[in-house]
């Protein structure tokens, strides 16, 4: 009985690596998640991108995003930002004859409740929140989007309003930690002001620009092409139809393609803050994502293997004990990159002690994972060649003939991150399976090596208040120079 069961389970290997010899490589669009139950991606003819994501138990709502931010300002830091203040100030004359505010209130929505807007370095976003799952009123309500997107008018006299409101809040936003610690990364890094310097900047542009250059800035930059509706929640049937009427008219015209900045030279960065503890964040970012590399099957590989390096470094870093608190990330844009954040509470008498161990520990940790990489375990190293290869097969059918159904949406890569950065919405259990048997534990390692290795790094430091600062640069700067 014995040897039947063995000859059983070498018969079903010896099939199923068959199977894989027959199915031959993944593609690209074998990953794709497709699965119309739970996600619609449409392109219309103009170029103009929709997402629909069904989720019945959540609420209904719909946002405008725009492949334009604060990377696209050039010359005129700011145009970006003031362009979203004016599309979404409240007296707006629209093409229903109402203004914004005055429509809004029809749909029975309060102005910056019910509807926001937002910038960030790749993007604008107009949302609009809490939608009743109505196909008639998602009709109306998508009528303010479509006119954003497409023939807008600038009210001309709300223009210094909304430039005394944005200048006040660029002006505040160094009083919030986060908020000064992301205009500061902007400055520094992308465009190689110091902090104080940037904000200096932003501020004197926005008190400059015209209506003619916010005009211009409109027609250079609003295009289908560069544009996308996100639909989420419990969308009612045929809203596709919808977008479809509302968007597909708009004209294609040439237009640039977004703006992606590289980082500057500078690579490190020190704020402060009211706190006893000192914060090291250390960003490694890997070179800008070609075309070819975003679909390309080693894309999911890649992704694959650093969401596992981010787990393995979290375990390491929990064994050390170096620190009071510290969270580690991944991040896919323009890029892959990793992020850890460390804290030393300065009040504290950690194993070692002081700020310079701190920093030492950390140094100590990277230089570690830079020449020996992390240590973990998959599947490949534990199981026989045939159950792995079977394993593989039986995954390789899935990809390739399922549409992903029960396949859920990765946490990072959301669909609007994908329209932003032209990456692919996949199928996330499917893929991550298929990886965990194709990869051993030494791939994840080597792949963690390199990844450090090729990676830009920069630092950002908080220190407190009134805390020397010249030792803890020094060693910092001595461990970027290493």
């Amino acid at each position: 009985m014995v040897k039947l069961k063995s000859f059983l389970v070498l018969f079903a290997c010896v099939l199923g690596m068959q199977a894989l010899a027959k199915s031959g490589t993944l593609r690209f669009e074998d990953f794709l998640l497709r699965d119309t139950s739970h996600v619609i991606h449409g392109t219309l003819d103009n170029g103009f991108q929709y997402y629909i994501v069904k989720e019945v138990h959540q609420p209904f709502q719909m946002s405008l995003l725009q492949k334009t931010g604060f990377h696209d300002d050039g010359e005129t830091p700011e145009i970006s930002h003031l362009l979203e203040h004016m599309l979404a100030t409240a007296n707006r004359p629209i093409a229903t004859g109402d203004t914004l505010i005055q429509y809004l209130k029809k749909l029975g929505k309060e102005y910056g409740s019910g509807f926001n807007a937002f910038t960030g370095a790749n993007f604008m976003k107009f949302d609009l929140y809490q939608l009743k799952s109505e196909l008639a009123y998602a009709d109306s309500c998508m009528e303010i989007l479509s006119e954003i997107a497409e023939g807008s008018k600038i009210c001309s006299e709300d223009l210094e309003r909304q430039r005394t409101r944005m200048i006040n809040e660029v002006a505040n936003r160094k009083y919030v930690l986060n908020a000064r610690q992301t205009d500061a990364n902007l400055g520094v890094f992308r465009f190689g002001y110091d902090p104080a310097e940037w904000r200096e900047v932003q501020l004197n542009s926005a008190k400059k620009i015209t209506l003619s250059q916010l005009e211009a800035f409109y027609r250079k930059w609003y295009h289908p092409q560069n544009q996308c509706l996100l639909v989420t929640g419990n969308v009612p049937d045929g809203i596709e139809k919808i977008i479809k009427r509302k968007f597909g008219s708009h004209p294609r015209v040439p237009a640039p393609s977004p703006t992606i900045l590289d980082f500057t030279d500078k690579n490190m960065l020190i704020e402060r803050w009211g706190s006893t503890a000192c914060s090291l964040t250390l960003n490694f970012a890997l070179p800008i994502l070609t075309q070819a590399e975003k679909t390309s099957p080693n894309f999911f590989r890649d992704y694959f293997a650093l969401k596992q390096i981010n787990h393995a470094l979290n375990e390491k870093i929990r064994e050390r004990k170096f620190a009071s608190n510290f969270v580690t990330r991944y991040q896919v844009e323009e890029r892959l990159m990793l992020t850890a954040t460390f804290t030393c509470d300065l009040n504290e008498e950690l194993p070692g002690g002081g700020l310079q161990a701190f920093v030492d520990s950390v140094a100590a940790l990277v230089n570690d994972v830079r020449s020996n990489g992390v240590k973990i375990k998959m599947p490949k190293d534990t199981l026989k060649k045939g159950e792995v290869a079977l394993r593989c097969a039986q995954i390789m059918k899935r990809l390739q003939e399922g549409n992903g159904e029960g396949n859920t949406i990765d946490r990072v890569l959301q669909p609007d991150v994908c329209f932003i950065y032209s990456l692919p919405l996949y199928k996330q259990e499917n893929s991550d399976a298929y990886w965990t048997f194709v990869l051993s534990g030494k791939d994840i390692s080597d792949y963690c090596k390199n990844f450090i290795n090729k990676s830009k790094i920069t630092i950002e430091c908080v220190l407190p208040y009134d805390y020397p600062e010249k030792e803890i640069t020094e060693k910092l700067n001595a461990f970027l120079r290493h």
